[in-house]
C-alpha cells in the first residue's frame, strides 16, 4: 500500500484544502480538517485512476509528512486517510 503525504491549509474563507505534493493537481476541500482528509482520500483515488486511464506512470510517494493518505497499488481501490 502506497502512502502519500497530504498538506492541510485553512483558506481565507474558512475552508480547508488538502493537497498532495507528489500528485500534481489533486486538491480536496472540506469544512474542517477531518472532512478535508476524507475528501482527500477520494480525490487521491480519482487522481490515480485518471493517470492510469491516460497511460501516465503512477507518481512515487517521495515527500515525507505527518499526515498521509494510503492508496492501494490498484488505482481503482479506495484510499484511507490517517495520521502517521
Amino acid at each position: 500500500m502506497l502512502r502519500y503525504a497530504v498538506t492541510l491549509a485553512r483558506r481565507y474563507d474558512g475552508l480547508f484544502t488538502a493537497t498532495f505534493p507528489d500528485v500534481p493537481g489533486a486538491v480536496a476541500f472540506g469544512r474542517d480538517d477531518q472532512e478535508a482528509l476524507e475528501e482527500a482520500a477520494r480525490c487521491l483515488s480519482s487522481a490515480l485512476a485518471r493517470r492510469a486511464r491516460q497511460g501516465l506512470p503512477m507518481p512515487a510517494p517521495r515527500t515525507q509528512g505527518a499526515l498521509t493518505v494510503a492508496a492501494d497499488a490498484d488505482p481503482a481501490a479506495t484510499p484511507v486517510a490517517s495520521a502517521a
